[in-house]
């Protein structure tokens, strides 16, 4: 999996759009499309560092030097997390979004 693959696979289990990534990040939202389109091939490591801590995943999984993404939540008070409960947290964490007016 790209860079560019994993942005967009983070941006979807987040149901973050390109304005709200850049909003949260302080990046240009065309800057942001170009990375997760893999229009711009080298992204600056300040962004990756932004885009990674805004997606709640490690720079390291964006670049692929990590398999699996370590989240925020499987951290979150010194708790590991399972797999299953991971996706119950991002399962709530949309329903809370969707909630928003």
């Amino acid at each position: 999996m790209t860079v560019s693959e994993r942005i967009r696979q983070q941006m979807e289990l987040r149901g973050l759009s390109y304005g709200e990534l850049a909003a949260a990040t302080g990046l240009a939202k065309s800057a942001i499309h170009r990375y997760a389109t893999g229009e711009t091939g080298k992204i600056p490591t300040e962004a990756l560092e932004k885009l990674a801590k805004a997606l709640g995943v490690t720079p390291a999984y964006l670049t692929g030097w990590e398999e699996r993404p370590h989240t925020l939540a499987a951290h979150f008070e010194g708790e590991e997390f399972s797999e299953d409960e991971l996706r119950e947290i991002e399962n709530f964490v949309r329903f809370v979004k969707s909630r928003r007016k």
